[in-house]
């Protein structure tokens, strides 16, 4: 599990999370049960308990992590938020339409340009557009899909 945990890790490293942050990922992916306190966390990933705190923190405020209630525990638990990569997805299209728009700003100002200047930025903008028109039918296809 710990070889799972840290190829998580490299993964979301490489899409600009600290490797901690991607290593507590891969932790709460797989674990019974699916949550853990800082202490269980820094425990289990060797780290400190500083650097969980920041990591848990960062993720907490992307909505990626939310604490559960244990009963009878005095101590914070974190889990996955269920929805999180569906939320950011939600995000991500928000930006793909924003710059969608900034798209469509450039090429009216270069309305009349010659069409190998235009290039580029029509394409950008077709790809934006189609992302914008498809996306929402596919997250709503996941959540008539999902478990």
């Amino acid at each position: 599990m710990a070889a799972y945990v840290e190829e998580v890790a490299l993964f979301w490293t490489a899409h600009g999370l600290p490797r901690i942050a991607g290593r507590i990922l891969g932790l709460l992916l797989v674990c019974d049960p699916p949550h853990r306190s800082a202490t269980e966390l820094a425990a289990e990933l060797g780290v400190s308990k500083g650097s969980i705190s920041s990591m848990t923190r960062l993720l907490l405020t992307s909505g990626t992590l939310e604490v559960v209630p244990v009963p009878g525990e005095r101590a914070t638990y974190y889990q996955l938020s269920p929805r999180s990569l569906e939320r950011k997805l939600e995000r991500r299209l928000a930006e793909m339409v924003a710059f969608r728009a900034l798209t469509e700003r450039g090429l009216r100002l270069l309305d009349g340009a010659p069409a190998a200047q235009r290039e580029r930025l029509e394409t950008v903008h077709s790809l934006y557009a189609f992302l914008e028109r498809e996306l929402p039918v596919l997250l709503e296809r996941w959540r008539a899909e999902r478990p």
